[in-house]
């Protein structure tokens, strides 16, 4: 019986490492915050953020409880263009007191930068960029697969579908936030968001799926599918330091990984928004007709008082399925 066991063994053992060596390599492509590294940064700032705590505390003007009250009343908003104005009119109400107080912290800067960096993997700590008191963002974009072939000339016998016409979209996470509207779906149009319902953390994701069936909207042959994709994409994430504020949003396709996070570990706010245009255009078997997919993630992290709050949104959806041999 021994004998018969051994090779079980062996080749359960290699399998197991084969399958966490595929996550692995899956988990390269896609980089995130882990909780040990927001851990870090949160010891290695602790000393500033008990300072910031003390000169808050002495406070005799009610400008940090007036702050508080609005970042609260800002919270209740769900984010969007309403949301980000707001955001920026707080930012601009207290510059001038937080830059005092950051003032009277003495804080040699260049020194916390380099052990905020440390706590990171060095290809993600190479993209952080700084903003004022220690708040920092952080972005990058891929696209992994190089542009196929020319398409060959249309056949009768090849079909051609508009995905948006047929495609199905998916909500799902924090119940607090879908309950209270969070994210949303159409036949073009897919938009993520999250912000700090609780104190803790607050996820959302959303996906757009091709809702194409094979065999049934198209044959089981040997012929391949060409996709063509395009989309406007918007991402905004903010986060508000009432004790830790940290926020990311992210978009995947079959090519593309778009990701942002900031994070403001002692004091004020950190925010960062890009916009860009996505085009992608490739070949697959019909196998993996499905892989043809928009997801979109935002989570938020939050202690003390929630305030942070982030969203992707794709729009002007264009997207064909078609054969070709």
């Amino acid at each position: 019986m021994k004998k018969n066991a051994t090779p079980c063994i062996k080749y359960f053992v290699t399998a197991v490492i084969m399958l966490l060596s595929f996550h692995l390599q899956a988990q390269k492509t896609l980089e995130t915050v882990s909780k040990q590294t927001t851990d870090k940064i949160m010891a290695i700032v602790k000393p500033l953020r008990d300072a910031a705590d003390k000169l808050f505390r002495d406070d005799a003007t009610g400008t940090y409880k007036a702050y508080q009250s609005d970042v609260e009343a800002l919270n209740k908003m769900k984010p969007g263009a309403e949301k980000s104005k707001a955001t920026s009119q707080v930012m601009e109400k207290y510059a001038a007191f937080f830059k005092n107080v950051w003032s009277n912290m003495k804080v040699d800067e260049k020194a916390y930068q380099a052990q905020i960096r440390a706590a990171f993997p060095a290809a993600m700590a190479e993209k952080i960029t700084f903003q004022q008191y220690l708040n920092f963002s952080y972005n990058s974009s891929s696209n992994s697969n190089p542009a196929p072939p020319p398409a060959p000339a249309p056949s009768p016998e090849n079909k051609c579908i508009d995905v948006c016409s047929i495609a199905a979209g998916e909500i799902t996470g924090d119940g607090k936030l879908i309950a209270s509207g969070a994210g949303s779906y159409g036949n073009c149009y897919l938009k993520v968001n999250s912000w700090g319902a609780v104190v803790g953390g607050n996820s959302l994701y959303g996906s757009l799926k091709n809702n194409i069936s094979i065999p049934g909207t198209l044959p089981a042959d040997s012929r391949k599918l060409r996709v063509r994709k395009s989309f406007d994409l918007k991402q905004e994430a903010v986060a508000f330091a009432l004790g830790f504020g940290f926020s990311e949003t992210r978009v995947s396709t079959y090519q593309s990984n778009e990701y942002i996070f900031v994070m403001a570990p002692v004091l004020f706010a950190a925010n960062k928004t890009v916009t860009k245009s996505i085009s992608e255009e490739y070949v697959i078997e019909k196998a993996d007709v499905s892989r043809s997919i928009i997801k979109g993630s935002a989570n938020t992290m939050v202690y003390l008082l929630a305030g942070s709050w982030c969203y992707s949104d794709c729009t002007n959806i264009r997207w064909s399925i078609c054969e070709e041999k």
